[in-house]
């Protein structure tokens, strides 16, 4: 018997609750001057779940 997804009801092999997670994150990067002019790359909106 096959696994069903508690999410969307399909099975786990039809499941695409993953991808659209994804596909909906929202996320946001920007550069930052830091000490001494160092430049740093900044990642805001990211799920540590996925």
């Amino acid at each position: 018997m096959a696994v069903i997804c508690n999410t969307c009801g399909l099975p786990d092999d039809l499941c695409a609750c993953g991808d659209l997670d994804k596909d909906s994150t929202h996320i946001i990067i920007r550069l930052e001057t830091r000490r001494f002019r160092k430049k740093g790359t900044m990642i805001e909106g990211l799920d540590p779940k996925i």
